[in-house]
């Protein structure tokens, strides 16, 4: 077990509806025509699989592609990077020092907080005004916890050249391993077989090294955040956090029984009973009870191009977009050798991705296949479908948390009726849509530039895209109010690169490139806006 160094850091400066059916394995349904407004409900049946295993052996993938020419979906992941916001503050690695400066949302004071070598992986902890950074320059992980009076830093030793972090919910609890995918020319390589475990209570702060499968891809957590679910090469390692020693080997729970490689996604419920495991190229889904072992598979009949779970884990929702239909699994509340699933028909749309609302009610499809200008809902209790047109092609959705309202995010490319010069100026155009999930009102909002970045308030919800004019000329923070979608425009200085939400505070923190640091707060209420200049230059001085 390792020690931790603890430090105080005080110094600051100014500044329709149809029912599910339930049909014959590998059956499915169809539109009786391709402008049907709303299709499909849940068919089904299918697969009364026995213990034949599924999966593959590698590491949690991207989204999948089906093959044979036919287009990619591509469904881009967030960046978390640096600066992260806490309900009150925001945190910005100082590149090139061993500080990390905190900026307050309410009194725009700026702190520099004494870390170690190089902070650059910055995560904050769930719910509170604390963070914890990895250091380029230094085998330690920082904890820092922050009041307007100052902050404690506590330091702890963790594995040599770890370069990735996970937080539980529950903020008790951290994963730090090396990720040789996040790596650059040159630095130094890390364990592929063992991580360190920060035990985060405060006062109480530690870590612990363990041993787990071979190159972990990913860790997850159960929404208690009791246990830790390592997602490596050869299957899951489960840690049980509370009783986690130092030193500890946590061997992987298989998942699949096939020898060799391939390209795979895992997810894991929320409980920690069941890993879903989609396998790229192939049309069965892998099921694990993971407290059992017990490794079952079932085939859809078509190759999925996604995979979601249903929140809660009561289904895992498979988007099967060359047969222009969705597949729903339920799993099982104990272990089963045994699995069945349902499908529904998107009618003539082959969208090939789906987004799932918090409640679990509705789920959004989509595909980033240039040229289709449709989305769809599907009602999950019923299976029913039903199309919206819009108006480009789509590069990436992103749901509204606390809402029923999504934000589509467009790419250029040609569309039907590419011809006529309306339709082809706004092909060619940047923008985004404002969409309703429950009216199916949307509105098509262009922009002089690609969104470069989207952050979400609340109280009320709004939208905040950062548009860095490539001119330096016009640089703008779009401020879209989700209840009206009506839009205002908020000019900056300088170009934006990142834009996190102070719940406490009620502002949006936009961090600009600027020679010595600027970051600009929008109040979420007033649209009052107030900058901070030059936090980066303050930061290097002794």
């Amino acid at each position: 077990m390792a020690r931790a160094q603890i430090r105080w850091v005080g110094r600051q400066m100014a500044g329709a509806l149809l029912p599910w059916l339930w049909l014959a394995a590998g059956g499915c349904s169809s539109s009786e025509s391709p402008s049907a407004t709303t299709m499909g409900s849940w068919d089904g049946g299918g697969g009364t699989e026995g213990p034949s295993p599924g999966g593959s052996d590698q590491g949690a993938a991207g989204k999948d592609t089906t093959s044979g020419g036919t287009p990619t979906e591509k469904e881009p992941e967030p960046d978390f990077g640096a600066p992260e916001g806490s309900p009150n503050y925001v945190y910005i690695p100082a590149a090139g020092t061993d500080r990390i400066v905190r900026v307050s949302g309410a009194s725009l004071k700026v702190s520099l907080i004494e870390v170690s070598s190089q902070p650059t992986v910055l995560q904050v902890i769930p719910g509170i005004d604390a963070a914890v950074a990895l250091h380029r320059g230094a085998d330690e992980a920082a904890v820092i916890r922050s009041s307007e009076a100052g902050d404690q830093v506590v330091l702890l030793p963790v594995l040599a050249h770890c370069n990735a972090l996970a937080l539980a919910p529950s903020g008790l609890h951290g994963i730090v391993w090396y990720d040789h995918a996040k790596a650059k020319p040159g630095d130094p390589v890390g364990s592929f077989q063992a991580l360190s475990v920060l035990q985060l209570t405060a006062g109480q702060e530690k870590s612990l090294s363990v041993s787990v499968g071979f190159r972990p891809r990913s860790v997850l957590f159960t929404k208690d955040g009791t246990q830790a679910m390592v997602v490596t090469d050869d299957g899951v390692s489960i840690l049980d956090l509370a009783k986690i020693k130092d030193g500890d080997i946590v061997s992987s729970v298989p998942l699949s029984s096939k020898i060799g490689k391939a390209e795979r996604e895992v997810l894991i419920t929320d409980d920690g009973k069941w890993a879903v495991v989609r396998e790229t190229g192939s049309s069965k889904l892998g099921l694990v009870h993971l407290p059992s072992k017990k490794l079952g598979e079932i085939d859809l009949g078509a190759v999925p191009t996604d995979l979601d779970l249903v929140p809660g884990g009561s289904a895992a929702l498979a988007v099967l977009r060359e047969a222009k239909q969705v597949a729903m699994v339920p799993l099982p509340l104990e272990a089963t050798e045994s699995f069945t699933f349902q499908v529904t028909s998107m009618g003539d749309a082959a969208l090939g991705l789906a987004r799932l609302t918090e409640d679990g009610k509705t789920a959004l499809l989509y595909t980033s296949v240039a040229g289709v200008e449709q989305v769809a809902t599907l009602d999950i209790a019923t299976g029913a479908v039903q199309a919206v047109s819009i108006k480009k092609t789509i590069e990436n959705v992103l749901l509204v948390p606390g809402t029923r309202k999504a934000i589509l995010l467009h790419k250029p490319g040609p569309g039907p009726g590419y011809e006529d010069p309306t339709e082809k100026f706004v092909d060619d155009s940047q923008g985004y849509t404002l969409y309703d999930l429950d009216t199916g009102y949307t509105k098509l909002v262009l922009t002089p530039v690609k969104p470069l970045e989207v952050a979400f308030s609340q109280a009320p919800h709004k939208a905040w895209l950062l548009l860095p004019d490539a001119k330096g000329l016009d640089h703008l923070v779009q401020q879209a109010d989700l209840g009206s979608f009506q839009t205002v425009d908020h000019q900056l200085g300088s170009a934006p690169q990142h834009a996190r939400y102070l719940i406490k505070a009620g502002v949006v923190a936009v961090t600009q490139t600027h020679p010595s640091g600027r970051i600009t707060f929008i109040d979420g209420k007033t649209n009052q806006a107030k900058t901070v200049t030059g936090f980066e230059l303050n930061g290097k001085v002794q």
